[in-house]
């Protein structure tokens, strides 16, 4: 029986109307620290610190209302709300006490008092039906408390889809880290009901967009619908898809902007250039649509740097050996369409693809797509340790597993601009490059492409 989620069911923003925004009014922000020690402050959703010296500082801040986080030099951390015009001081004591005053000074004492983090008692396990029960509590009562506390409405409302973002980057994106990161990740177990919240998981509210982390939250609940079938597998339209899921404009235009430069990263230029047309007609508000020509120009740039690389361009020739020494070269597979993984046994996420490299050549063994494990290991060690890990490992049907004399010295790798791993390229049965960055594995939208290459 299917258990009934009991907030995903809001949709994660009918709680109030769209927030507007007078950007020509930035929080200001002091910082004075008589600790003696370094202190960091940025916003939540940055990845590292910036480190404040000085023992006054003053900021501001433009892109509001905008979580924070102060970090002393004891490791403990320090929310901080800012909104429009707010007006913030902090005080760092000589006894590394932190006091924060202002404009937003009652939500910013909600926030230490009632911080949440998705962390449960020792006895639950975590991603069971109890973490899941115990952690939708946490969010109901949180929602109780910040109505009984009269706080402002729009920090009110906002907070309220903090905590349930809190909450979906921790069941979609830890799952996500720890299947990749963790030894034997892929044995992470669930719950039967995990995923059943997505076919209700709405994105309605723009306030979305002041969450740290909302579009990471929001492409990872994405990926993983698509993953559970509730959503269409379409290599070729994927983002027109996506974008189709996401119900409120100013979310689904900002959304798309912020995929594009995703792709842009990955090196997915194929993909825009055959899906930015269709996907114009959903990127509506005017802010979004103004970094297109950015995109484009970045597009182009990159398209230009990777030319030797292009769909259509023949791979270049190399020769290759088993952990037994016989030799094969790219000619070998001619006929066939070939993917090809570049990997080395350090690599922990190369290694995470490998189960679904393996399902994958398997479905196809037979259908004329070779798959060829190409690791990039040199020096006694590394080799040796490739060599035994290929002795014990079980042989995949329909998988080469072989090895590039030179590794990462290769000029091949120079030839295919590779300075990083995985990398999946694909190859039509002529030896010329389909993909020069295709998808990974564990994505279904590679098997969908292959099925599509093959029946044609």
């Amino acid at each position: 029986m299917m258990k009934r989620n009991s907030f995903s069911i809001l949709s994660l923003g009918i709680l109030c109307a769209s927030l507007h925004i007078n950007a020509s009014e930035p929080a200001t922000v002091r910082i004075t620290n008589n600790s003696g020690e370094n202190l960091f402050f940025q916003p939540e959703s940055l990845l590292g610190y910036n480190r404040i010296y000085a023992t006054d500082t003053v900021m501001n801040v433009s892109e509001l209302p905008a979580y924070y986080r102060l970090a002393t030099s004891d490791g403990s951390f320090h929310p901080v709300f800012l909104t429009a015009g707010s007006e913030t001081a902090i005080t760092v004591g000589d006894d590394g006490s932190v006091e924060i005053k202002g404009t937003n000074e009652r939500e910013n004492r909600f926030m230490k008092e009632h911080s949440y983090i998705c962390r449960v008692p020792e006895p639950i396990k975590t991603y069971s039906s109890e973490w899941i029960d115990y952690n939708e509590a946490e969010i109901a009562a949180l929602d109780s408390i910040i109505d009984a506390e009269g706080l402002d409405p729009e920090f009110a409302a906002i907070h309220k889809l903090y905590n349930r973002f809190t909450f979906l980057n921790q069941r979609l994106g830890g799952v996500t880290f720890a299947q990749t990161f963790r030894p034997g990740g892929r044995n992470v177990e669930l719950s039967d009901n995990f995923y059943d919240f997505l076919g209700s998981l709405r994105f309605t509210d723009d306030r979305i967009m002041f969450i740290p982390k909302w579009f990471n939250v929001i492409n990872v609940a994405l990926e993983v619908m698509e993953k559970q079938g509730l959503l269409e597998v379409d290599n070729d339209n994927y983002m027109s898809i996506y974008a189709r899921a996401i119900d409120n404009e100013t979310v689904r235009s900002n959304y798309l902007i912020e995929l594009l430069r995703l792709t842009l990263k990955r090196n997915y230029l194929n993909d825009i250039e055959r899906q930015l047309p269709a996907i114009r007609q959903y990127i509506t508000d005017p802010t979004a649509a103004a970094q297109l020509p950015d995109i484009e120009a970045q597009l182009a740039k990159q398209m230009e740097a990777t030319a030797n690389t292009a769909a259509g361009t023949p791979m270049p020739e190399f020769t290759c050996k088993t952990v037994d020494g016989k030799e094969y070269s790219l000619s070998d597979f001619k006929g066939d369409y070939v993917i090809v993984d570049f990997w080395f046994t350090g690599c922990v996420p190369c290694r995470a693809e490998m189960p679904y490299f393996d399902k994958v050549a398997a479905d196809f063994d037979g259908r004329g797509v070779k798959f060829v494990s190409l690791s990039l290991d040199t020096g006694d060690e590394l080799y040796a340790t490739w060599e035994q890990m290929m002795r014990e490992k079980p042989h995949a049907p329909g998988v080469l597993s072989v090895n590039l004399p030179g590794g990462f010295t290769s000029p091949l790798l120079g030839q295919l601009n590779i300075h990083g791993v995985p990398r999946i390229m694909l190859l039509d049965r002529e030896g010329k490059i389909v993909e020069s960055y295709a998808k990974r594995p564990s994505d279904p939208k590679l098997r969908q492409q292959l099925e599509n290459l093959i029946s044609r």
